[in-house]
């Protein structure tokens, strides 16, 4: 996966999206389950596009902030090629995923072909659409704040941006960093949504402003109700997730089995 430099400074940046596009990229691998299929390589035409915010890559004219799709097919071309496949549907989700590594890009589709796979035709080929797929988030809550009420009205605005699949338990927490001020409440919930990461993390600052908390210097003071995304499709994006022994419960309880790293 790539270092993620974009994620730092989303809230003051423009929306610059552009989309890149790598189209009949011909591979051979062992493709199909008849015995023929298994002893000889065949060839796949793979296309596939994606979508992510240029903005800071342009404003600092910086390679480092773009998206780097020859990285991108280099390691498609090592997953796919000369490897052994039932099936055209496991070739295309291979790649989705690998795409989907990076948690800041959206839209992104994929396409497989399998030139005369049936006769009379010229190929058969699966087609993968982001749009037509949810998005996994654990989101983390926590108040000190009329904490209860806060959490709650909070769980109830995250329904309108997805659907809330999971939640753990409430539990109260010491404050840390800054320790003059009440215990919080922490809680997590795990969301299906159709916004892509940035949208996510927009909206659920506007949350934090709807209930009405105010930012201060102090980033650890007291506050209403602080939202995070702690994962984003199985990609950690609030690494505090490695430091709170809390944050890495709720992940456990709600995604059993994942590697935190």
């Amino acid at each position: 996966m790539e270092e993620n430099t974009w994620g730092k400074k989303i809230l003051i940046a423009e929306q610059k999206v552009s989309t890149i596009k790598v189209e009949k990229l011909r591979l051979r691998a062992y493709i199909g389950f008849n015995d023929w299929e298994r002893k000889k390589m065949q060839d796949l035409v793979l296309s596939y596009s994606l979508k992510y915010n240029m903005f800071w890559a342009v404003e600092k004219d910086d390679v480092a902030l773009s998206y780097n799709y020859k990285t991108l097919t280099k390691s498609i071309i090592k997953l796919i090629e000369h490897q052994k496949f039932d099936l055209i549907e496991t070739v295309a989700e291979l790649i989705y995923d690998r795409i989907k590594e990076h948690p800041y890009v959206f839209g992104v589709k994929v396409r497989v072909e399998k030139p005369f796979a049936l006769r009379f035709t010229d190929n058969v080929m699966i087609e993968i659409d982001e749009a037509d797929r949810y998005n996994e988030a654990i989101i983390s809550l926590g108040s000190n704040i009329n904490a209860e009420v806060n959490t709650k009205v909070a769980l109830e605005k995250l329904k309108t941006l997805g659907s809330i699949a999971e939640q753990t338990e409430f539990i109260s927490t010491k404050p840390l960093k800054y320790e003059d001020q009440a215990d919080f409440i922490n809680g997590a919930a795990k969301l299906y949504t159709k916004l892509n990461l940035e949208q996510l993390i927009l909206s659920l600052k506007k949350i934090e402003i709807d209930l009405g908390r105010i930012k201060t210097t102090n980033k650890n003071a007291e506050r209403t109700i602080d939202l995070d995304v702690t994962l984003y499709n199985n990609q950690i994006i609030d690494t505090d997730v490695h430091e709170f022994d809390f944050l890495k419960h709720f992940v456990k309880q709600l995604k059993p089995g994942l590697e935190l790293g």
